[in-house]
């Protein structure tokens, strides 16, 4: 995916929005509207989202220890195109776009997007699209915006919890692989402590967990180019 490289202020969010000619992206038919399902970005705007601040360091002093392998990449940098305020952001939080209808983080530090909305049970749909390389992940039920369970989004995790896995949680029973630089879609649902993560409609892990019964979405930056679209949620029972 060719990604232009809007700017961002220090203290907000900077929004470009270009839509991809011929294609229909972060929409409901009606047949999803008719089930139940709610848009949770519309390629536009950041409505409905929010940058967290890093997690406490747990009392920590100095540097924090080096990221492990892999862990962190190298990020694109963010130039000095015009572009929309739309939210602040925290100390330490990370710089979030929207580019060719996708939403996207560039530059420094790392961080996440969250959701401003709480979920329960649910049916998650989310596309994204990165490099082979890259390491990112979907969190869900991730209370006080911290915490949560983390679906992986990483080739070779070096603790095993590679792409599909829950991080901490649960491992594939083997490799799953997604379309590196290309667009792919997890699907993750939450029913009680009943887990399944589906790949590009190939389930990576079916299992029962109650740590986490309830929290806010996020989307990780660890510094690689990623982006998402097509975020959308139908609440279950």
């Amino acid at each position: 995916m060719t990604i232009k490289q809007p700017s961002f202020a220090l203290a907000a969010i900077l929004v470009w929005a270009t839509p991809s000619a011929g294609q229909t992206v972060n929409a409901l038919t009606a047949q999803e509207r008719a089930q139940g399902w709610q848009l949770l970005f519309d390629g536009r705007t950041l409505t409905g989202w929010h940058v967290s601040a890093p997690p406490p360091s747990g009392g920590r002093t100095g540097p924090p220890p080096p990221p492990a392998p892999g862990q962190v990449g190298t990020p694109r940098p963010c130039d000095a195109a015009p572009a929309t305020t739309t939210a602040t952001v925290p100390a330490g939080g990370s710089r979030w776009q929207i580019v060719d209808g996708a939403v996207s983080a560039c530059g420094a530090p790392a961080g996440y997007l969250t959701s401003d909305l709480s979920y329960k049970n649910f049916v998650l749909s989310i596309e994204f699209n990165c490099g082979q390389d890259a390491n990112s992940g979907v969190f869900v039920r991730s209370p006080q915006e911290n915490d949560g369970y983390e679906v992986q989004i990483w080739r070779q995790q070096p603790a095993g919890y590679n792409t599909g896995a829950i991080v901490g949680t649960a491992k594939t029973a083997r490799e799953y692989t997604f379309r590196a630089n290309q667009w792919n879609r997890y699907q993750i649902t939450a029913e009680g402590d009943h887990l399944v993560v589906e790949l590009n409609g190939e389930t990576t892990l079916d299992i029962h967990d109650g740590r986490f019964s309830e929290g806010h979405l996020r989307l990780q930056y660890q510094q690689f180019p990623i982006a998402f679209r097509n975020i959308k949620i139908r609440p279950l029972p």
